[in-house]
Parts: C-alpha cells; structure tokens; sequence
C-alpha cells in the first residue's frame, strides 16, 4: 500500500498544480513571467499539466485495486471500462450520441484517432471505479450483502454527480484554458441534459460488464482502505474550485449534497450489525462499555454458577488428571484452542477445573425440533455463549435450523465472541468443529480420529488483537479419553501462543494444531478431584 499512497499524494499534488496554474499562472502572468524556472515550469505545466492528474489517479486506483481486489478483477474492470468509454467517446465526438455535439481541445494530450484525448478513458476509469466502491461500501454498510444492480445504479450516480460540478466549469467560456467545447447551449449551465444520460449509460454499462464478468460481490475486508473516498473527495473538490472560479455556485452545493455527503456517510454511517465490519465496531462498544462498567448481567451470573455446579456433578463421575492451568493468564483475553471429543463431558471438564469463568463458542445445528431449538437459544443467551452454525450438518437436513439462516447466524455468533474477547474474557472453541463421540451425526470415523482445525480461532484473535492493540494468547488445550467400567480423562493445557494481527494465519493454526494432538497423548498425571479443583477457582 506505500507505492500507492504515494501515488495518491502524487494525484493530489498534480490536482494543486492544475490548480495553481488554471487559477493563478495563466490569470496573472506578471507573477512569473520574468523568472526562468517558473517559465520552465509554465512550460511543462502547459504540455503536461492536463494529463498528469489523471496519470496519478489511474495508477493510485490501478495499484489500489491489484492489492485489495486481486489481478483479475482489477483489470477486468479496467478493460471493460476504458474500451466501453473510449467507444462511447468516439462515437459522441463523431455523431453527437450518446453525450450531446462536443469536442476536445488539445489540454489533455494526444487524441485518440484525432477526436478522444488518451487520457479520457483513464479518467473513466479511476473516478468510476472509486465511485463503484463507494457505492458497494455504502451498500454493505446498509445491509450485510450486495447485489449486482444496486452497487451499479449507484456507483453511475456517484459518478454522474461528479460531473454535475466538473463539466459546466471546464466548459466554461471565462476559464482561462478550456479543455472541451459544446456545439450547442444546453439548461443546465450552458450542459445539455443529454450530456448526463451519456455519462450514466456508459457508467451503467462497464459497471454492469464488470460485476458480470466478477462473478462475485465485494466483501468488508476489501472495501476498508478509505483510498477510493479521497480519490472521489479530491476531484469534487478540484472541480468544485474551477466552479467557483468561474461563479458557479450551484453546481457545487449540488456535489456537496448529492455526491460527498452521501460518500462521508458511507464511511460513518452506522453498521448493519450482522456484517462482519458491525462486528469489529460491536467489540470496539463492548471494550469501551468494560472499561467503563465491567459488572457481568444478574442472569449471566446466575447462569455460571449453576453451569458450574451442574459441571462438578457431571464431573464427578470421571477420573480427571489435570496439568497445565498456571498456562492460562488469570485475566485479560485468550482463547482456549480445545480438542473436541465428547459431546457433553469436554465442556464439562473445563467448566470444573477452570479456575477463571469460561465462555464457549457453542453449535446449536444439532438440534432437531423447534421447541429444543428455543430452549438453546435461551440457555445459551442466559450464559453470554455465541451461538454458529455448521453447514455440514445442516446439509444434513435433520436440523431445526436452516441452511439459509447460517451466514446470518455466524456473522452474529462471531461478533459475540469477538465482543467478548475484547471485553476480557476467556473464550474455549472447539476448532475441530465436530466430537468423536455424539449422539447426532458427526464426520469422524471413530473415537481417536481428528479434523483439521479450522481457522477462525485464529481470525477472532487477530481481529482482538488489532482492536484491542495487544497480542492476544492462544492456549492450546489437549483432551486423552480413555474407558475402563469408567471415563479416564486426561486433560493437558498447553503454554499460550501470542498471537498479534500480522501473524500468519495458516502458521499459527498449524502450530496450534500440532500441540493440541501433542496434547492430547494420555500422560501420566497427578489426579485431581474436580472438587478440589474447584475449590481453588472463583465461583
């Protein structure tokens, strides 16, 4: 992203310039004209000064899109948009459709087949690809997905906005050097209206081209970089200024509203809070809402102390062999990366030997009825756990849960968890996703087979991490079950892994990984009784 912030402070520079000679240089030439280099400079303003803005933008939004969008749909988008508004524009400089009777002067450098600047269709590009993503932002930021022909329709108003301000100014008979000329007078400060239905044709048109050849919708994580809203503010103001040097003031009260007002609040406007960008703002509340008042809901509390005592029956019943618990930071955030192998006794187990409160990232797809389902949701409310669901098993279509609901019912599992990471808490998450042994379907062919992890343990510790500006650890937690007239279990915590949000994330997860089946070895280990465990632990 450096190659492209400089290039996007060299777009900015190149605007002040053009500026500076639009508005100062060529009005007042006694400042300069008996100084040597600023004739130098006059000179090379002059034979570049009109195409160097649009050279640093296309490659601000040109680099901008390789690194946050990807090769292929960067260029696609590229493609599409300089052959479809090169075509548009030779046609209307030949026959006067689809923008109105025009022609270019020679400001903006070389003509394409005599008639359309090279920089024409560069400028097409950049401004219209930053409006497509100030629209999309806007749109996920509204709702937790996009489609095709709402970001379009918007990206081409955001685009026709801006020539709503730019055109009447560099069209204009008193601007000092005019850069196109219309043939014929039109309503809308010497514009024809037919001029900005071209625009929003054409714009609809490589728009439309582009999400279709896509073939997918942009995500939060690809639309955060604020690079596209300064390109888009930039250029307003740029033709904002050249209006009001020529006393129009219409044309930029209608930008401010209709076109930066609109794109400011695509960047602050409150999330939809089942997005993955609601989430990261949820845990930025959350953290602020601790610092100010850690007390814990009546019904939460409630709800631990009986989890706990319901934990130490249950346990009671096994012969547990516990090592490792000092591993565990007695406060602040962590996430337990636990080996999943039995259904109910795993969660159990930690509860009772736990000697700090723990919350659990807990599947509910298992249950079949809708009533069951309900009496989950609440219990699981009452405790404070996030609730996901697993597409396997919904796929599985004995669940009262369908697998529409499962984007919509992640994204606000996730969010929870990540809330209460950043609020302190200690969070367990099963990453193999299924047990060996469960009364329901489960994908592991027998009782010491494992999964792969999957990897959002790690996301949700690097997503604390970045919010909460301090790497967060991840305990590695290995379960051996073993049967003898009763359940022998050995449960083995691992020394944290602190985790920061430039880690990689494949690495980390693979090195969870391998300590947790390291883990998870029965070894020969003090036995502790969970009641004596416990008896050690807060309530």
């Amino acid at each position: 992203m450096r190659l492209v912030r400089l290039c996007f402070v060299g777009h900015l520079l190149a605007l002040t310039f053009g500026l500076g000679g639009l508005l100062i240089a060529l009005r007042s030439p006694d400042l300069w004209s008996h100084n040597p280099l600023a004739l130098r400079v006059y000179a090379f303003g002059m034979h570049y000064g009109g195409s160097l803005h649009i050279l640093f933008g296309m490659l601000t939004m040109l680099l901008f899109g390789l690194y946050a969008l990807g090769a292929r749909r960067t260029l696609t988008f590229f493609v599409a948009t300089v052959v479809i508004s090169l075509s548009s524009e030779l046609i209307g400089t030949s026959t006067g459709w689809p923008f109105g009777n025009y022609a270019y002067t020679s400001g903006l450098g070389f003509k394409i087949l005599g008639r359309v600047p090279f920089t024409i269709p560069l400028s097409w590009f950049y401004m219209g690809f930053a409006s497509y993503l100030l629209a999309s932002r806007l749109l996920l930021r509204l709702r937790s997905r996009t489609t095709l022909w709402p970001s379009v329709l918007l990206g081409a108003y955001f685009l026709v906005v801006w020539d709503l301000v730019l055109d009447p100014a560099m069209a204009h008979p008193a601007l000092t050097a005019r850069f196109w000329v219309w043939e014929r007078h039109g309503p809308y400060f010497g514009m024809p209206i037919q001029n900005f239905a071209g625009w929003a044709a054409t714009a609809v048109l490589f728009m439309a081209v582009s999400r279709w050849l896509w073939r997918s919708n942009l995500t939060h994580a690809e639309l955060q970089s604020l690079i596209p809203l300064g390109i888009y503010l930039a250029n307003i103001a740029f033709a904002s200024a050249l209006s009001i040097s020529v006393h129009l003031w219409m044309p930029v009260v209608l930008a401010l509203v209709l076109g930066v007002l609109p794109a400011i609040l695509g960047t602050l406007w409150p999330t939809h809070p089942d997005t993955p960008d609601g989430i990261q703002r949820a845990a930025r509340r959350a953290q602020r809402t601790t610092a100010e008042s850690p007390a814990i809901p009546v019904t939460e509390r409630v709800a631990r102390i009986l989890l706990q005592f319901a934990s130490r029956f249950v346990s009671s019943r096994l012969d547990v062999h516990v090592s490792g618990w000092e591993h565990v930071p007695t406060r602040g955030p962590v996430i337990l990366a636990c080996r999943h192998y039995h259904h109910l006794y795993d969660a159990t187990l930690l509860m009772a030997t736990s000697p700090r409160p723990l919350s659990f990232l807990v599947a509910l797809d298992w249950a079949t009825t809708p009533r069951l389902r309900w009496i989950m949701e609440q219990l699981c409310a009452c405790a404070g756990w996030p609730v996901v669901l697993r597409v396997e098993r919904l796929e599985q279509g004995q669940s009262a849960y369908q697998l529409s609901e499962r984007s919509a019912r992640v994204l606000r599992g996730v969010r929870d968890a990540l809330q209460r990471l950043c609020a302190g808490e200690a969070l367990v998450v099963f990453p193999e996703g299924f047990p060996n042994i469960d009364p329901h379907w489960t994908p592991k062919r027998d009782n010491q087979d494992y999964l792969p992890f999957r990897p959002g343990f790690v996301w949700l510790a690097q997503r604390a991490a970045h919010i909460n500006k301090q790497p967060i650890p991840i305990v590695p937690v290995g379960l051996a079950y073993t049967f003898d007239q009763r359940w022998h279990v050995s449960l083995n915590i691992g020394e944290p892994i602190f985790v920061s949000d430039r880690d990689d994330r494949e690495q980390v997860r693979a090195m969870i990984e391998a300590q947790v089946h390291a883990l998870s070895t029965p070894m020969p280990t003090l036995a502790i009784k969970p009641r004596q465990q416990l008896g050690q632990g807060e309530a």
